[in-house]
């Protein structure tokens, strides 16, 4: 199912990215906006390469340096992150300002669980406010063995 590029979950994205494109000089191009909906679609990690398999045998068939480049741009918006897990593939999300959350990653099967813990939070403003530093934005990656390749183990 394609999103309405202005759907209501990804309104503040649409926004933040038009103010972005004016900001740049950049035009809006039809082909952007189908790999971004796909993107956005997916609503998880992605990778360049994984976007471009589903986008290359549709209407649009852009290339893979087209996806890269507009998941870059994306990046330079400040409208997504781009994160290298256990794998070494780069894959990335949507940096929603109204939500946080962190990863723990299967160094064996490589798969990425999201987590969301305020004592962490608390903890990691406390240590920026004991060293006076002013903290902008944090991620934590945290890698292991997830239950399910433990127990293939």
């Amino acid at each position: 199912m394609k999103l309405d590029k202005r759907a209501a979950k990804f309104q503040w994205f649409w926004d933040r990215l038009d103010q972005y494109l004016a900001k740049a000089q950049l035009k809006q191009s039809k082909q952007r906006n189908y790999i971004i909906e796909e993107f956005l679609a997916l609503d998880s990690h992605v990778s360049a390469e994984d976007l471009h398999g589903r986008l290359k045998d549709t209407e649009h068939n852009p290339g893979l340096a087209t996806v890269y480049r507009t998941l870059n741009l994306l990046k330079e918006a400040g409208l997504v992150d781009q994160k290298q897990f256990a794998d070494g593939k780069s894959v990335f999300e949507v940096l929603d300002p109204k939500s946080h959350h962190d990863h723990l990653i299967c160094v064996s099967c490589h798969k990425v669980q999201e987590f969301s813990n305020e004592e962490i939070e608390t903890l990691q403003k406390q240590v920026a406010a004991r060293f006076n530093f002013k903290l902008t934005h944090h991620t934590l990656d945290m890698f292991g063995i997830c239950a399910d390749c433990q127990k293939k183990s």
